[in-house]
């Protein structure tokens, strides 16, 4: 069994999924305690409001009020790192003679400036992993494979509403962009608006920009809203022969055919009824754990890397250059 320590006990640690379906696992601890071949042995916290949820759990759980503490602790197979992302390079620092832990799984996105990722040490670079959530779940793996193989053909547009700031919940899109198109080239960034965002140092911006794909270029239109009297993110991959929606509230990728009606000769239609419809498991972060299990064992690779991490960087830096 592997151990885990977790650093930070918020919404992504423990409160997305306290008191709510017994089988869901929105957080890092409910999903450690789902999955059999992973223990929270250390959790670490400046406020020891949660550490009463988090027992109910794991009973034998050992809390510090200072991270530090777990430094010296050569049973810590897997940290989490779960703090604001102003404080991640400085927690993972602080690990940097810490052979024995396997993996550093940290929330997204990995650092807060550039100068951090330039500056990380080569000994984190193969261990962590990136918590990009989406990555790790079998309908949007399965989305990638429909784009690979073709069977979604001729991408037309992308469109995402999204809120709560650009480098908070637009660097899950710009990082399934990657993901699903491999990475593609950025072109022609504009910023049309802003609005509020997650907070003063992330705005939520209206933005046109391009991406190269397949020797083409595909226009895609972040659409900013405010999470005041919208909380809505759903992406959508106009295709030629089927429009593919990616609907968060719903957790569930529906796929809609192009079809033409008799009584409308020559019009193509969006049809109305999704001919399939991918839903997305209740245990998202369990599958992240799942896949570092297998990580371990040779079995899958990272997909999720701080290489991957960098693409993110690079992508999220020119859109805000172009406000310069």
């Amino acid at each position: 069994m592997l151990n885990v320590a977790v650093i930070g006990i918020g919404n992504i640690s423990l409160l997305f999924d306290y008191d709510k379906d017994i089988n869901s696992a929105n957080s890092h601890i409910k999903a450690i305690y789902l999955h059999k071949e992973f223990n929270l042995k250390y959790i670490a916290d400046i406020d020891d409001t949660n550490l009463s949820k988090v027992q109910k759990l794991f009973s034998d759980v050992v809390f510090y009020n200072d991270y530090k503490k777990l430094i010296d602790k050569k049973d810590i197979d897997i940290l989490v790192i779960a703090t604001p992302t102003n404080m991640h390079f400085e927690v993972l620092s602080s690990f940097i003679n810490c052979n024995h832990i396997k993996k550093f799984l940290v929330e997204k996105p990995l650092f807060s400036i550039k100068d951090e990722y330039e500056t990380l040490d080569s000994f984190f670079k193969d261990k962590i992993v990136v918590n990009y959530i989406r990555r790790f779940q079998k309908p949007i793996k399965n989305l990638k494979e429909n784009i690979e193989n073709k069977s979604l053909k001729n991408l037309q547009k992308i469109t995402l509403n999204y809120v709560k700031g650009l480098k908070n919940n637009g660097s899950h899109f710009i990082d399934l962009i990657n993901y699903l198109f491999s990475n593609p080239k950025i072109e022609d960034v504009k910023i049309l608006d802003e609005t509020i965002g997650f907070n003063n140092e992330d705005k939520s911006y209206d933005i046109f920009f391009k991406i190269k794909y397949n020797n083409k270029l595909i226009p895609v239109y972040f659409i900013a809203l405010d999470h005041t009297k919208y909380n809505i993110i759903e992406l959508n991959l106009y295709f030629a022969n089927q429009v593919v929606s990616y609907i968060n509230s719903e957790q569930t990728i529906f796929y809609k055919n192009i079809v033409e009606k008799k009584e409308f000769k020559g019009y193509k239609f969006i049809n109305k009824v999704a001919n399939k419809e991918d839903t997305i498991s209740n245990k998202l972060i369990y599958n992240v754990y799942d896949e570092i299990f297998l990580q371990l064992n040779g079995q899958k690779d990272n997909c999720a890397s701080f290489e991957n991490e960098l693409k993110n960087l690079e992508f999220l830096t020119k859109i805000l250059n172009s406000k310069e």
